[in-house]
C-alpha cells in the first residue's frame, strides 16, 4: 500500500467535513436530549420505546 500527503485543499476539505459532522452531532444530540426529555415528562404508557435514528451528514452527502 502506497501513502501521499494530502494537499493544503484537501486538508481544509476535510476539515471542513469534521466540522459539519460535528454540528450536526451536536445538533442531534439536543434533539434526542429534548426527545427524551419530553418522553419521560409524559404519562407512563404515553411514549414509544423504539429508537429512532437520523442518517448521518457523512453518508448521506451533506457534509
Amino acid at each position: 500500500m502506497s501513502y501521499r500527503r494530502l494537499t493544503p485543499e484537501e486538508i481544509e476539505d476535510l476539515r471542513a467535513e469534521m466540522r459539519a459532522a460535528g454540528h450536526w452531532m451536536k445538533a442531534e444530540m439536543a434533539k434526542r436530549r429534548r426527545e427524551r426529555s419530553e418522553t419521560e415528562d409524559s404519562p407512563p404508557g404515553a411514549g414509544s420505546n423504539e429508537s429512532v435514528q437520523s442518517p448521518s451528514p457523512i453518508t448521506n452527502g451533506e457534509a
